[in-house]
């Protein structure tokens, strides 16, 4: 319910109180003695907007001239300022229309009293066509309404897959190049090296240990949400594979991070700086919607923000494979690309505990 400023109570105004929808009251009305303490209202965010009406707004639109109402709004948050301004300017839309009508109605009244009876013969007019015109002339469109049940997303599933792409990104970036980190400070990898078994092998074992402590993760997740609001997604095996895909591009970004920085400290410095925009400017906590326009390639072309995009488009919205195909292959690319830098510098690294 927007909540509304007025200046000093004037008739104009009070008509707000009486505005209702199915029952409940469109707006929350508040007064004010000036435009100032008005204003300062609205910036402090107390009401959701200022309604001015100038001194004599009600003899000017009584009288058939134009009248000006002034609108103030706080623009600070997007998508409170369309929400509100909609209303609010919704409002005043249906009013205009509803003295239109009344105006023609009027208008009909003194034509039926002295518009001439011999022009109506000839030109065979009835009072009923004049009104179509009339009203035609007032309003040339009509937009007509239709209700459509899409599929949309709630909240709640929207929450939960925010809440596997911070897994994905954050955590298990963090898990894999810490771990291995430790490792190597502990002189585990040392060991492995100067043992039958191999590097590699160590890496695999890391890898998917990592991916399995995430895995579990994501699952509790799902329950816990299940549980507690009764709603929850349960991933396709195609949505499994993005996942998948999604959490070896981040493991390998992770690795790829420890063994270039070869510090603990520096590695957890370097996953925060750079997953903590991006769980904002990549779709990830925040709608694409939301975001502007220069952060939303990021959403759509980084791996991880494309993952999860297209995560949501197969799990919430039900939309077909066939749609996601391409970017799924483009994300695996990346992935590839990805995982050989990691192995790389992986295999640096272990030639320098060699030495």
């Amino acid at each position: 319910m927007p909540i509304l400023g007025f200046l000093h109570p004037r008739p104009e105004g009070r008509g707000f109180h009486e505005v209702t929808l199915e029952e409940t009251n469109l707006f929350n009305v508040l007064e004010f003695k000036d435009e100032s303490s008005a204003l300062e209202a609205l910036k402090s965010g107390k009401i959701d907007a200022v309604v001015v009406f100038p001194k004599g707004f009600g003899t000017t639109l009584t009288s058939g001239r134009q009248a000006r109402v002034y609108l103030y709004f706080d623009k600070s948050d997007p998508q409170d300022y369309q929400i509100v301004s909609g209303v609010v300017k919704g409002f005043f839309g249906e009013m205009e229309k509803e003295m239109r009508r009344r105006r023609i109605e009027m208008q009909l009244e003194y034509m039926e009293l002295y518009f001439p009876k011999w022009a109506i013969a000839e030109y065979n007019l009835t009072t009923e066509m004049i009104r179509e015109y009339m009203l035609a002339s007032a309003e040339p469109i009509v937009i007509e309404e239709k209700e459509v049940e899409g599929k949309t997303a709630t909240p709640i599933q929207f929450y939960v897959t925010s809440f596997i792409g911070i897994q994905f990104l954050f955590a298990t970036m963090l898990t894999i190049g810490t771990g291995t980190l430790e490792e190597i400070e502990k002189g585990t990898l040392r060991r492995i090296v100067a043992s039958p078994a191999t590097a590699w092998d160590f890496l695999m074992g890391k890898m998917l240990s990592t991916f399995l402590v995430i895995m579990i993760s994501i699952v509790v997740g799902l329950a816990y949400a299940k549980f507690v609001f009764g709603e929850t997604i349960v991933p396709s095996l195609l949505g499994w594979i993005i996942i998948f895909i999604a959490s070896l591009f981040s493991m390998s970004l992770g690795l790829a991070i420890a063994m270039g920085t070869r510090s603990i400290r520096s590695t957890t410095a370097v996953v925060n700086f750079i997953s903590m925009p991006l769980l904002f400017l990549a779709g990830i906590v925040v709608p694409e919607s939301a975001l502007p326009k220069w952060a939303r390639p990021i959403a759509n072309y980084f791996p991880l923000g494309r993952a999860l995009k297209d995560f949501r488009l197969l799990e919430i919205y039900n939309r077909p494979a066939s749609e996601i195909a391409s970017d799924i292959l483009w994300i695996g690319l990346a992935t590839l690309t990805s995982l050989i830098i990691a192995v790389v510098l992986y295999n640096w690294a272990v030639k320098r505990l060699e030495i």
